[in-house]
């Protein structure tokens, strides 16, 4: 069974992507005030951050009508059930990932002192490195999944379109039945099923041993929405802005 915890994972946001956030068009290039907003953050985050990630792979996975059950936690969400049973899914790889308090921290400090500018780059790039941590993580899992003859399946999360972020709680509970490794970092779930530190996310990741369909069906291709370019296990373009 697939389990690990990184506290040292990359965070090398493209460019980009850090710029997509930021609301910027598509090719823009920083100068001026806002390049140098933009590589503070990235500069403050890599001295103060401490990002951390944790995956498992569940130990029981069972579809029936409208219930995905978990290692005995159920769930309900349309879209997660159909990708699961278009590609045969066995299995499922559960992901925590957070950029960390103290980002979220520093930006408050920043808006309290009245700057603006500072806590707006700051904040986004946290939301940042947190995307990114889940592309990586989902890449470093292809690699896995790719050595023993399976294939991992585009993730998802409560909040996105149909699943309900009410069920995030369960999905926090179940994350966190870890086995040997225990998480490298702290995590909570509020009554509204948001995480804290905020910039943080559960992803569930399905795993199948039909490896034919997800190069079949195009909307079972992670790669779609994985951005790292340089990753070997690549089948697609990513799909998402550049």
């Amino acid at each position: 069974m697939m389990e690990f915890a990184d506290t040292f994972p990359d965070v090398n946001v493209p460019p980009e992507a850090y710029h997509r956030l930021l609301g910027f068009p598509r090719n823009w290039v920083l100068s001026g005030r806002s390049r140098e907003l933009a590589g503070g953050a990235r500069a403050w985050f890599a001295r103060n951050g401490r990002p951390w990630v944790y995956a498992r792979q569940a130990e029981r996975l069972e579809i029936a009508d409208h219930t995905i059950c978990i290692d005995g936690i159920p769930f309900t969400s349309n879209r997660l059930q159909r990708t699961l049973q278009q590609a045969e899914a066995h299995s499922v790889l559960l992901v925590a990932a957070s950029a960390g308090p103290e980002a979220e921290n520093e930006a408050q400090k920043l808006w309290r002192e009245e700057k603006p500018d500072e806590y707006f780059f700051l904040e986004t790039w946290g939301s940042a490195v947190v995307e990114h941590l889940i592309a990586v993580t989902g890449a470093r899992l292809c690699a896995w999944a790719e050595n023993e003859r399976m294939a991992i399946l585009p993730h998802y999360s409560p909040g996105y379109s149909e699943w309900d972020i009410a069920e995030q709680p369960r999905l926090f509970q179940l994350v966190g039945m870890t086995r040997q490794q225990a998480q490298p970092g702290r995590m909570e779930v509020l009554a509204s099923g948001a995480l804290r530190p905020k910039k943080s996310q559960l992803a569930v990741f399905g795993l199948t041993r039909h490896t034919e369909r997800v190069r079949q069906l195009t909307d079972l291709v992670p790669c779609e929405e994985c951005s790292p370019s340089s990753c070997r296990y690549r089948r697609a373009p990513y799909g998402g802005e550049p």
